[in-house]
């Protein structure tokens, strides 16, 4: 697969909507990322699971910088068509290169530095077509093969080189066929090499399926003689495959479809398109003998739940495979280890901590010489972009994952990211005991200042064993001066005993390299060198950098509780014992689904899980009549204690949750109390509003919010128009879920309060909310006009906890001419911190007019004492980047923490951040993670509990369906 900027990051399923996307593409790109041999056709595909290691610099650039040194180069060839693929195999302290010139196939031995060693040999005549080839190193010299296309028909021809890269014979016909023929591999053995390759089958309930075909290449003494068997079945209608070479002949891992009643249902977002629909299937291994004898597969992973992304490789002795799955609700990458005869010895598991929606990006087999560990790769969704590499990593572009991992299919606890600017794989090889890389990211000094963005270039990496960065820089070189030294395409890399090298070519039609017989020229075609990639001191900023010295806050899980329709809104508290309860309300618009059955009302679905650090329990839906814009707030208490009798104490902490209930077009407050499993213990109805009004709509209750009062009662607040306008009421209940202090109505204002929250301080409870009184109104801590423009600002009302009567008047806690909303309220010291977005609306004339900000919003902090009043001017905080704001989380201890969701283009970010209150200067920001949803959506982030361990918030999946997903989080 062409490796392009321009492209899309990996998502989950990314082989598919990639190679989706390439059939779509013009012809020049499609017979890139075909690797083609000879030209450029189009023809044929390859698998999308198989994406070719080639890194295309993007066309427009910004001004390169100045001075550094290029790399030591070799130009080896002059390819006629931009986007034909060379080959190079290793063989010792050789190579061969095999490419087509003037309609013939030829071969160039290099040297161990990339010399040439020679003038091309002729190796015979080049078919028009060739889509897909290999060349590989044996025994005795090399063999390569290929698929040609002629005529309506496909073969497949394969011949053998001596080590000088010359025929032993001319190439031999191994299969010809009407059918279609879209990926071949040559696997070599101490006797010659297995040829096998793919032809695809008849879809079945839209998914494509393929037949596994070989042939055994028997070379006689001296390379003389090549003698290739009929073709025989390896496997029938599997959904992937990937083969490795080994001492025993070939191990090849498969992607079995599942039985007919086993299949997995299909993500929701899948559903309704059925050709996008992931291959899901069990991993299986079999084995081939040097004689071409097919052993009967072996169950690895019989749960049919593996992408078609699998791949294998050989380390100490032993098979070790990986793949993306998706037996849970987010897709995680799995390895296992199978040892020779097919003893599974690991079975499979989930190679890293959860982290969200995860993708495989390769897995490189250890070198010869090197300490006998593989590299695995990997992406995780929810930090896809590179930028959470500090200034190691640019900014730009995705952000790869890479550990070294044993036979043992354990990960090394040193951890390294790569940055990648385009879609597909970067280029990996391993290095000695260490690895290599070569990937597309931008390309800036270490020395600079930073203004202006950089380009995107080509650029290699060189890592220790512990992955630690040895040397970085772009692959820059004399034979592509026409464009600051940097190529076109970008492809081949390979390391031998600490040396490495790239294949790289320039546009066909740029200048011929100096030196040459028509230097400056240009002459119609691609010159192709071989470029060094040295260990030495260098003046670039690396585009890796090592993950497991990145300094908090940091996410270091990420879990799915659940996939569905989207959230409305979510919340979360804190139970004993470290767990903690989380709670959420789906988004339904009412008249806009017909899913109840006939003679039913359904509305939005209310549904709750515990999560703790020993897993997650059971998913608990309480209801399918609950309404989106009622919420839903959640408040712990601890256990009750028990009477004189020493009965009616609880062993466990409960949960009380508030929500809305919409039954036969009316809302009214419900309250539901859970064990710590989430279990509903008892519920009752809070309000029993009459809703229906003649001639007008009904009224609303919306906006809960619940505390516990300290006295074994809780406290709920909500928003009501039972008035006409959206008013603030509250209620008290006991443990049992009896009113104490029935529905009071706490607000009394021209317009509408919103989004309510509360908290218990004392013996007070105290609420603030957005409300769109106008400025001038004297008796919320106004001035001015009482007729003045009403834009929402956020007030305080302090209450009697028990009676709910309230103290003293309502306080308006910062007039802004911006508009208010989404305050949460946090508990610290005696008093409390609120938070709340601003968001800059016509009047303000951007964000800037309040002080402080983004031109797109931002969150503004302030302090209350003891007694409600504020502390110093209010705080106002930007995002990152000038991004507007969406929300904020904010809990506190010691100090505070938060989470704030920015809106950054389409996407959204979570950031985190740490506030000491009466700080004047605002807290700096560090990304948690880029989220998978849309920038339009309320991803309601929530804490559970005063330390900011435990975030949960709402996303929706690659797929379209909505998520909760719980971050845990380390702090300095």
């Amino acid at each position: 697969m062409l490796v392009r900027s321009a492209h899309s990051r990996v998502r989950r399923g990314a082989r598919r909507t990639i190679g989706a996307a390439l059939r779509c593409c013009a012809p020049a790109l499609l017979g890139a990322s075909l690797a083609l041999l000879l030209g450029c056709s189009g023809a044929a595909q390859p698998p999308p699971a198989r994406p070719a290691r080639v890194v295309k610099t993007p066309p427009a650039q910004p001004k390169a910088p100045e001075g550094p040194p290029l790399l030591p180069a070799h130009v080896i060839a002059e390819l006629e068509d931009e986007d034909a693929t060379p080959y190079l195999a290793r063989r010792g302290d050789e190579a061969l290169l095999l490419y087509a010139a003037g309609g013939r196939l030829r071969t160039r031995v290099l040297g161990a530095d990339g010399a040439p060693r020679g003038d091309a040999a002729d190796v015979g005549p080049a078919a028009a077509d060739v889509p897909v080839a290999a060349l590989r190193a044996a025994p005795q010299g090399y063999i390569a093969a290929w698929i040609e296309q002629a005529a309506g028909s496909r073969a497949v021809r394969v011949i053998a080189l001596d080590p000088a890269g010359k025929p032993t014979g001319p190439a031999s016909l191994v299969a010809q066929t009407a059918e279609e023929i879209t990926w071949l591999e040559v696997l070599p053995n101490a006797a010659g090499a297995l040829v096998l390759w793919e032809m695809p089958r008849e879809a079945q309930d839209n998914v494509d399926r393929v037949d596994v075909v070989m042939t055994v290449v028997a070379q006689g003494k001296g390379g003389a003689a090549i003698k290739p068997t009929a073709p025989a079945s390896v496997a029938r209608e599997v959904l992937g495959w990937n083969a490795v070479a080994t001492e025993r002949g070939a191990a090849v891992a498969l992607v079995l479809p599942p039985a007919g009643g086993d299949r997995k249902p299909a993500r929701k977002a899948d559903a309704d398109d059925a050709v996008a629909a992931p291959k899901l299937g069990s991993v299986a291994l079999l084995e081939i003998d040097p004689a071409g004898k097919v052993s009967g597969p072996v169950t690895v992973s019989p749960e049919p739940t593996a992408q078609i992304d699998l791949e294998i490789v050989s380390v100490g002795g032993r098979y070790l495979l990986t793949w993306t799955d998706e037996r849970d609700i987010d897709s995680a990458v799995y390895l296992a280890a199978v040892e020779p005869g097919g003893k599974v010895v690991v079975a499979p598991r989930q190679a890293t901590p959860p982290s969200g929606e995860q993708a495989l990006v390769s897995l490189v087999a250890p070198s010869a010489e090197g300490g006998g560990r593989a590299l695995l790769a990997w992406e995780d969704l929810l930090r896809a972009r590179g930028v959470d590499g500090g200034a190691e990593s640019g900014g730009q572009g995705r952000l790869i994952h890479l550990a070294s991992v044993g036979p043992d299919g354990a990960l090394s606890a040193e951890r390294a990211g790569l940055v990648f600017s385009a879609s597909g794989p970067p280029d990996l090889a391993a290095d000695g005991d260490g690895f290599a890389a070569v990937t597309l990211a931008p390309a800036a000094l270490k020395a600079g200042g930073g203004e202006a963005a950089p380009p995107v270039w080509p650029t290699f990496v060189r890592f220790g064993p512990d992955l630690s960065v040895r040397a970085a820089e772009p692959v820059r070189a004399a034979p592509f001066a026409a464009t600051d030294g940097v190529p076109y395409l970008v492809r081949g890399l390979s390391c031998h005993k600490g040396a490495c090298a790239t294949l790289a070519s320039a546009a066909a039609g740029a200048p011929a390299p100096q030196g040459g017989a028509a230097a400056g020229a240009a002459t119609g075609r691609a010159p192709l060198a071989v470029v060094s990639l040295p260990v030495r001191e260098s003046p670039w900023r690396a585009p890796a950098f090592r993950e497991d010295r990145d300094p908090p806050p940091r996410a270091t899980a990420v879990r799915a509780l659940v996939e569905g329709d989207s959230i409305a809104k979510v919340a979360a508290a804190e139970l004993d014992g470290g767990a903690a309860m989380a709670a959420w309300v789906t988004y339904f618009v009412e008249g806009a689904s017909n899913r109840a059955p006939r003679g039913q009302d359904l509305s939005a679905t209310l549904a709750v899980r515990a999560a703790s650090p020993g897993g997650l329990g059971k998913l608990s839906v309480l209801s399918q009549k609950a309404s989106s814009i009622g919420g839903v707030a959640i408040a712990a208490a601890p256990p009750a204690p028990a009477d004189a009798k020493g009965k009616g104490g609880a062993a466990q902490g409960e949960s009380v949750l508030a929500w809305v209930a919409r039954e036969r077009g009316e809302t009214q407050v419900y309250v539901t109390k859970l064990d710590a499993t989430g279990a509903k213990v008892a519920q009752k109805k809070l309000t029993t509003a009459p809703r229906k009004k003649q001639g007008g709509a009904a009224s609303e209750a919306s906006d809960v919010a619940i505390a516990y009062d300290g006295a074994g009662g809780f406290i709920v607040a909500w928003v009501d128009t039972r008035d006409g306008n959206a008013e603030v009421y509250a209620a008290r209940v006991d443990r049992a879920l009896n009113r104490t202090v029935p529905d009071r109505r706490i607000t009394n204002a021209p317009l509408d309060a919103a989004e309510v929250q509360i908290a218990v301080r004392g013996q007070e409870a105290w609420l603030v909310w957005s409300d769109a009184r106008p400025a001038g109104d004297a008796a919320a801590g106004g001035a001015g006009d009482p007729g003045g423009e009403a834009s929402g600002d956020i007030f305080l009302a302090r209450l009697d906890a028990k009676t709910l009567q309230r103290i003293g008047d309502e306080t308006r806690l910062h007039a802004s001419p911006e508009h208010s909303r989404s305050p949460v309220l946090a508990p610290y010291e005696g008093g409390a911190v609120v938070a709340w977005v601003d968001e800059a609306g016509a009047a303000a004339g951007g964000a800037a007019a309040s002080g402080g900000g983004a031109a797109g919003g931002h969150a503004r902090f302030v302090r209350l004492d003891s007694g409600g009043a504020v502390q110093g001017p209010p705080l106002a905080v930007a995002a990152p980047d000038g991004a507007p704001a969406s929300s904020v989380a904010l809990a506190c201890d010691k100090v505070c923490r938060g989470v704030l969701a920015s809106a950054p283009g389409d996407s959204v970010a979570l950031n985190a951040f740490t506030l000491a209150p009466g700080e004047a200067a605002a807290p700096a920001m560090k990304l948690l993670a880029w989220l998978t949803g849309s920038a339009s959506q309320d991803v309601s982030p929530a804490f559970a509990g005063r330390s900011g361990a435990s975030l949960f918030f709402a996303d929706d999946a690659v797929g379209g369906s909505g998520r909760v997903r719980w971050m845990t989080i380390a702090w300095p």
